[in-house]
C-alpha cells in the first residue's frame, strides 16, 4: 500500500535548493528510497530590476529563478516517525506544515491543491517564455520616481502592467492622491 502523500517543509528562506540537496543525500545514505518519492522547490523566472532596467534599454540582460513560495519545499513522502525525524533534523529546516508539536504528525497537501500549485508554476514559465515577466513591482509597492516632472516624488503602486511594464502610483498633486502611470524604468523600489 502507497502511504506516500505532499508535505509543505518549511526552510530558512534561499536555503531551499540545500536542504534539497541535503535530504537527496541522507535519503541515500540512510537506505530511505522506499519512503521518499519526490522533492519540489517551486522556482520560477524572473528579471532582477537592475536586470530589468537593461532590457528596457535594449542592452543584454540576465535571467534569474526564485521559489514561487520562499521559504518553503515540497516532499513526496511516507510520513513515518524515521522520515519524520530525518525531514525535522536537517540542516535549514525549520518546520513542518501542519504540525502544532508536542509529536502531532504535519497534514498533508491534497493532491488538488499540489496540482493548482504545479499549474501555477506553469503559467508563470508559459508566460515568462512570451515576453509577459513577473516583476518585483507590485500592488502595494512603495516606490520613488527617478525622473520627469515628478522626480523624486513617491507612493504607493495601485496598479501594474508587467506586459507593458508599467506602473500606476498614487502621487500627490495639488494636495490630494492622484493615480498617474509611470514606466517601470523610472521607478524604484524603496526598500
Amino acid at each position: 500500500m502507497d502511504n506516500k502523500k505532499w508535505y509543505m517543509i518549511t526552510t530558512i528562506s534561499g536555503k531551499e535548493e540545500k536542504v534539497v540537496e541535503a535530504l537527496r543525500n541522507r535519503v541515500i545514505s540512510e537506505e530511505k528510497t522506499d519512503v521518499f518519492e519526490d522533492f519540489k522547490v517551486m522556482m520560477v523566472p524572473y528579471i532582477p530590476p537592475k536586470e530589468l532596467k537593461k532590457k528596457l534599454n535594449g542592452e543584454d540582460y540576465a535571467t534569474k529563478t526564485r521559489s514561487l513560495f520562499p521559504g518553503y519545499i515540497f516532499i513526496k513522502m511516507d510520513m513515518t516517525n524515521d522520515a519524520w525525524f530525518m525531514v525535522r533534523n536537517t540542516q535549514y529546516v525549520t518546520g513542518l506544515v501542519g504540525s502544532s508539536g508536542q509529536r502531532a504528525k504535519p497534514t498533508p497537501i491534497s493532491d488538488i491543491k499540489m496540482k493548482k500549485m504545479e499549474r501555477k508554476v506553469k503559467e508563470i514559465e508559459e508566460n515568462f517564455a512570451n515576453g509577459i515577466i513577473e516583476t518585483d513591482y507590485e500592488v502595494g509597492t512603495f516606490v520613488v520616481i527617478n525622473d520627469g516632472p515628478f522626480k523624486g516624488q513617491g507612493g504607493l503602486i495601485v496598479e501594474k502592467n508587467d506586459a507593458e511594464l508599467k506602473a500606476v502610483v498614487e502621487i500627490e498633486q495639488f494636495g490630494r492622491r492622484t493615480p498617474t502611470t509611470f514606466d517601470y524604468s523610472i521607478l524604484k523600489i524603496k526598500s
